[in-house]
């Protein structure tokens, strides 16, 4: 997935409404440094937030049959960590933005909780998020967008986006990071006063920009209204024919004046870190599962050789296990505490209580009882 210069290098929704109401300065207009107003908010705005991640790219060098959101990672398809990340928002809708060959296979994958909409022609990330348009009109005053092959963008960072664009009144805010070296993205650039005063494609760039190592990494939080009409004005690229969403920033400090648009640089660059081909994927997977096994052993697990043990996302383990190398726990695997786990143990959607003893053992669905002692060389099925 490619917006613009921000990847280079490297059904239905719920019916209830999640807003919350945020407390402003009565009537407080929020102006840009032209003097131009960016926004007027009453005494209490009703915020309502609504996410559309973008997955209608064609992904061709993953060199597969599957589309490239549906390979897994950790234990769930590739989108699914996106999504997960977008639902602790608590949205009134997510709507994902597909190609016509692979709706319905993702429709399958993650049921009707979402909205799906089809991008026909593959125009641009500015036409692709337009097709969100007619089924998110009415439902929400706040857009985020995100892209469906980046999963390793945390919650908290998606929160602060948000937070961010709230706390400012800004039309747009998008999340940077630093980007060593900066060779094929958008380069943030910023005024004396830290203000954002544009985002250049490195096309585009002087050599001073060039040398920016902040650059876009393609999640951005908008103003709904505003955002609906502005795309009706984002102009087809005269190279590629495509409408781009990154656009939106320029038109954005053109209504709104200097403070229109904010960025915030992710504290852990791997946040924008996306998946193009097979070997990103692996990237990804290992940063992962770094994280996961981190957490492991921060709650009082032992992993001997993190680099030689894997764990999905859901997995858990009691305190005081140790985890030799070569185990891999895969689906909803449950170990208890003071268990010895491997080595060169693989155990899929399996049970294992308190104190059991497991080694050179595969074991799918199966329940292990406390103090068992299982191995070497055993199967286990349900």
């Amino acid at each position: 997935m490619r917006l613009d210069g921000a990847r280079g290098a490297q059904a239905r929704g719920a019916s209830t409404d999640h807003g919350c109401c945020v407390p402003l300065e009565k009537d407080k207009l929020h102006g840009g440094s032209l003097g131009k107003p960016l926004l007027v908010v009453p005494f209490f705005t009703v915020v309502k937030l609504s996410v559309i991640i973008l997955a209608a790219g064609e992904g061709t060098r993953m060199r597969s049959s599957l589309p490239k959101v549906l390979h897994p990672l950790c234990g769930r398809p590739l989108l699914g960590h996106i999504l997960a990340a977008a639902d602790a928002l608590a949205p009134v809708a997510s709507v994902v933005v597909l190609a016509r060959e692979t709706v319905e296979r993702v429709r399958a994958q993650f049921g009707e909780k979402y909205l799906y909409v089809v991008q026909a022609e593959r125009l641009g990330t500015g036409h692709a998020a337009l097709q969100a348009r007619p089924v998110l009109r009415d439902r929400c005053n706040e857009v985020l967008v995100l892209l469906g092959d980046a999963p390793l963008v945390r919650p908290e960072t998606l929160q602060a986006v948000v937070a961010l664009r709230r706390a400012r009144g800004a039309l747009v805010t998008l999340l940077s990071f630093i980007a060593d070296p900066p060779a094929g993205y958008g380069r943030v650039v910023r005024d004396a006063a830290g203000q954002v005063t544009a985002i250049v494609e490195e096309r585009d760039a002087t050599e001073e920009q060039r040398a920016i190592r902040e650059v876009n990494s393609g999640a951005m939080c908008f103003d709904a209204a505003w955002m609906w009409q502005a795309l009706d004005r984002v102009q087809r690229s005269p190279v590629k024919g495509e409408y781009y969403l990154t656009d939106l920033i320029a038109l954005a400090i053109e209504d709104g004046g200097v403070g229109a648009v904010a960025a915030l640089p992710a504290t852990d660059p791997t946040e924008a870190w996306g998946v193009n081909d097979r070997a990103q994927l692996a990237q990804v997977e290992r940063v992962l599962q770094t994280r996961l096994l981190d957490a492991l052993m921060r709650s009082g697990v032992t992993i001997l050789d993190p680099a030689a043990t894997y764990v999905d996302v859901g997995v858990v383990v009691g305190q005081d296990t140790t985890l030799l190398p070569g185990t891999m726990l895969r689906g909803a695997t449950r170990v208890g505490a003071q268990c010895t786990i491997g080595p060169h143990t693989l155990l899929v959607d399996t049970t294992v209580a308190d104190g059991a003893r497991i080694r050179y053992t595969l074991a799918e669905g199966a329940v292990i009882a406390a103090n068992a002692d299982i191995g070497p060389f055993t199967h286990l099925q349900k």
